[in-house]
């Protein structure tokens, strides 16, 4: 995979020379951002490595340093001297090898993987050479993030967030030169609230090591900060919200790591990682949450009302089992099969949510800019429409959804910047077809569109009232405590507001998402969000 042109700011270099690789003799050619080998005798072997997937080059050294480098009573610098490719002889010119560390995709699947090739040459003066132009070229990467903030989540999913950090992380960023700032966050909102009020000088990218409760603080609090730097009223439902300038990374370390999964395809923390370490970026829509005039707060994932509103409420009481939790209170709630009486009121879109292609590298649907400009009633061919009834669960999906569990997601086609909601209604009716919704949902070939009790619409905006049930009560009731009602799980949170309206905000964070070298309908691969 190359860098765009306008990623690549310097001359196109030309190098030529032969390499022993692996006690084997091979020709090397540098050219046109790639880096290509092969060997000169039998068997034949050819290697390309295009050097935007490549996160470091450095001097091998030898054991005993003092015959490569030169020593600190000289005053002399080797880091400047390694970059700069220094010509002294006397210094800088000692090592005879270097080694590039790089990443690369697995062949059948969208895990990236850790690599290094070694190269030895005689002339110690050629290896400087090598060095300073390839070292160069990766510098030039003006999209490579080099000063991130970092928060941890100690106690999400598996309370592994901190040894992921230290062992899988951390290595990997100092290897390709990123400073990082650490936040390890120690209470709910504890990052959202930090981001509202921090200074963002010697910032390029915020990323998080968490789940996906974690990734909504990041960014809520990074949109709710650029609201209230730009002035920005954001409890109006109608204001149209400012791209923050930051990018956003997610790295998995949650329960279930769905917008990691949509991201890169996988929840595999080295892709994660490569990902935000090459800097590539795609613009990622988020939807708000309003309730009497009022912001509760923004999502990206998926908002979902009755069935999975009750398995993240009742779940809360049982944090202690970490994530066996959703589990257990999917079982209960699986087998109550409680049904909720509401009114959906949707602007709908013209597109069939049904239908693909899926979203991938340089999607058609989300570049066109004129389509996500689009937000009268005008454009929206489909109009307002209103569906009433008993339902089973209300889901308002923002991306696929897909997950470990669940690899086509709630909606397969829902695309991450078109400015579009998928709304699912799924009507209330029997043990056996909620059978047959969740294995739907498990199922690599088929989607809930083949189900007759599911209707699914695309929308650029929708609201939900509860019906009134026979059980008295009072609308001055919390929330929590009016019989018949079930609440809203908020990407993986609980929204106690039952009528509320959601729009989708048109590419309001930019994610910062590596796409991997696509074929057909192949599943996207992300890293994060470019904010």
């Amino acid at each position: 995979m190359s860098e765009t042109e306008d990623n690549v700011q310097i001359c196109d270099p030309v190098l030529l020379n032969s390499f022993v690789i692996k006690n084997k003799r091979c020709r090397v050619y540098f050219h046109r951002g790639k880096l290509i080998w092969e060997t000169d005798g039998s068997p034949y072997n050819r290697y390309t490595l295009f050097l935007a997937d490549v996160i470091a080059v450095d001097y091998v050294h030898s054991t005993d340093k003092t015959l490569c480098c030169p020593s600190e009573s000289q005053g002399y610098n080797q880091e400047e001297s390694k970059i700069a490719g220094d010509s002294n002889p006397g210094l800088s010119q000692r090592h005879t090898s270097f080694i590039i560390h790089y990443g690369v995709r697995g062949k059948n699947n969208n895990k990236w993987r850790y690599q290094t090739v070694t190269m030895n040459h005689t002339d110690p003066r050629q290896i400087a050479s090598w060095v300073k132009t390839i070292h160069n070229y990766t510098n030039s990467f003006t999209k490579r993030p080099k000063r991130i903030m970092v928060f941890v989540n100690p106690y999400g999913g598996k309370k592994k967030g901190l040894q992921i950090y230290e062992k899988r992380v951390k290595p990997l960023f100092e290897l390709a030169g990123v400073h990082t700032t650490i936040i390890i966050t120690q209470s709910a909102n504890h990052a959202r609230d930090t981001l509202l009020s921090c200074s963002f000088d010697n910032i390029d990218a915020i990323t998080c090591v968490g789940g996906d409760g974690t990734f909504a603080e990041v960014f809520n609090g990074l949109v709710l900060r650029t609201a209230k730097d730009k002035g920005i009223d954001q409890n109006d439902p109608e204001a149209i919200l400012p791209t923050p300038s930051l990018r956003v990374g997610i790295i998995p370390a949650g329960s279930t790591d769905t917008m990691a999964y949509c991201f890169h395809g996988t929840t595999d923390v080295l892709t994660a990682v490569l990902h935000i370490i090459f800097g590539d970026s795609v613009g990622l829509d988020l939807c708000s949450v309003h309730s009497n005039a009022t912001l509760l707060r923004y999502y990206s994932s998926v908002i979902s009302y009755g069935y999975l509103g009750d398995v993240v409420r009742d779940s809360e009481k049982f944090r202690w089992m970490g994530p066996k939790r959703y589990d257990y209170s999917g079982f209960k709630k699986f087998f109550a099969n409680v049904g909720y009486d509401g009114e959906v009121s949707l602007l709908s879109d013209s597109s069939d949510p049904s239908k693909g292609p899926k979203c991938k590298d340089n999607c058609e649907r989300c570049n066109n800019k004129q389509h996500k400009g689009q937000r009268t009633k005008e454009a929206s061919a489909g109009g307002w429409k209103t569906f009433r009834g008993k339902f089973f669960m209300i889901n308002g999906a923002n991306v696929s959804c897909a997950c470990v569990r669940s690899p086509n997601g709630i909606s397969p086609y829902c695309h991450l910047g078109d400015g579009c909601i998928d709304v699912l209604l799924i009507k209330h009716t029997n043990l056996l077809n909620n059978l047959r919704l969740l294995l739907t949902l498990t199922s690599k070939e088929k989607t809930l569109f083949d189900l007759p009790f599911v209707e699914v619409h695309r929308a650029r905006e929708f609201t939900f009232r509860a019906l009134p049930t026979h059980t008295s009560q009072s609308e001055s009731e919390p929330p929590q405590l009016i019989p018949g009602r079930s609440v809203w799980n908020c990407d993986g949170e609980v929204q106690w507001e039952t009528n509320i309206k959601i729009r989708g905000t048109c590419d309001t964070e930019a994610p910062s998402v590596r796409f991997l070298r696509l074929c057909g309908d192949s599943p996207l691969s992300v890293f994060a969000a470019e904010c």
